[in-house]
């Protein structure tokens, strides 16, 4: 590994983590995940962001020589945006450069390479289509996303299959796996305990993640609009936070239904997946959500729509409905009942944090023996 061998002592090889938008929930919850397990004696991430973010703290709790590096935008300023995070990526000694970043990852794997950085991880963690943010840009750029790349990764085949295509079998899948001695399902007692202190009455219908178009969120609250009326017993449950939130609000009293639409902000989702009754994802894109994972290893039955990988179905008996307000709306109304066993199947599956942290960190030092 040349210059990059483990040295005695306290230092730690070190990888760059570059995530441009640490609002980007999923992605940075996958790596966090990753970095709670890895053996830290010998590896040291830091990330790269566009500005001060909950990460910052949360890093600073889980490591505290770690760093959030700030950058320029690459995606509105990469022709000043390169040069620089070259120039901060050089001074870092960084063993790894890893992005995260799908089709910008062409202009930070190209600052990787400026700074001399021999292992460059280009890192799919969803796919797009026509209905997607920037489609236009990304379809341009996609096929010189991992020019620079050294190593191919994905957190599926599906999001592999939409970034580097005729490749994509080159991909090494690093699952978004979780902390299964965490996100377990609790006993009844658990639950009507939970539900208590949530105060949670009813049949609950839950989503966690950010509010942005992506999650197709308006869609959602205009089908539950639908079961609700049907339905007096239903009850809609919202975490997290976004661009979208206010929108949110205001479609929730317009359909007068503020009183059966609770909104919880950004934290543990843990109690609420415990509480729940099923877990809803109306996604108009998505690779393979971290959310899906923890929803199935607590017991949640899901309703993904037919824009999620199948690869999210891993517990089994996942229901995928084409984004159709009444479809939909006839699903949240059928009684569904908590699964057994979820747990063990999405260990068998490979989404036990604990092994895949092991394997990421066999993939970069395999790679840097091979310079």
């Amino acid at each position: 590994m040349g210059r990059f061998l483990l040295p005695c002592g306290n230092d730690r090889l070190r990888a760059a983590q570059i995530v441009g938008n640490a609002k980007l929930g999923g992605v940075v919850s996958s790596i966090l995940n990753y970095y709670s397990h890895i053996d830290r004696t010998r590896w040291r991430f830091d990330f790269f962001t566009y500005g001060p973010s909950s990460l910052d703290d949360k890093l600073k709790e889980l490591d505290s020589e770690a760093r959030v590096v700030y950058i320029p935008r690459l995606d509105t300023q990469f022709y000043k945006a390169v040069p620089q995070l070259a120039k901060q990526l050089k001074s870092g000694e960084y063993a790894v450069a890893h992005s995260h970043m799908t089709t910008l990852s062409v202009f930070a794997l190209r600052a990787a390479k400026k700074a001399g950085i021999p292992v460059r991880i280009c890192h799919a963690h969803s796919t797009f289509d026509r209905t997607s943010d920037h489609f236009l840009v990304k379809s341009i750029l996609r096929p010189f996303a991992a020019k620079d790349a050294t190593v191919l990764a994905a957190c599926g085949e599906l999001a592999a299959q939409n970034l580097y295509g005729k490749r994509a079998d080159k991909a090494i899948i690093l699952k978004n796996a979780i902390d299964l001695e965490k996100f377990s399902p609790a006993s009844l007692q658990e639950r009507e305990k939970l539900r208590e202190q949530l105060r949670l009455h009813g049949r609950i219908l839950l989503f966690v993640g950010r509010f942005e178009y992506q999650k197709n969120l308006l869609f959602l609250l205009d089908a539950f609009a639908l079961a609700a009326k049907r339905t007096p017993s239903l009850q809609l449950v919202l975490m997290g936070d976004g661009s979208q939130k206010q929108a949110l609000l205001d479609r929730a009293s317009e359909l007068d239904l503020s009183t059966r639409i609770r909104f919880f902000g950004p934290g543990d989702p843990l109690p609420l997946y415990r509480a729940a009754d099923v877990f809803v994802l109306p996604s108009r894109y998505e690779g393979m959500p971290v959310v899906a994972a923890e929803a199935q290893a607590t017991g949640l039955p899901c309703l993904f729509s037919d824009r999620v990988s199948r690869e999210a179905d891993i517990a089994g008996g996942s229901l995928f409905l084409p984004l159709n307000e009444e479809e939909w709306a006839k699903q949240m109304e059928m009684p569904r009942k908590r699964r057994t066993g979820s747990t063990e199947k999405l260990r068998e599956a490979g989404y036990d944090i604990r092994l895949q942290a092991l394997q990421l960190t066999q993939l970069y030092e395999r790679e840097l023996k091979k310079i």
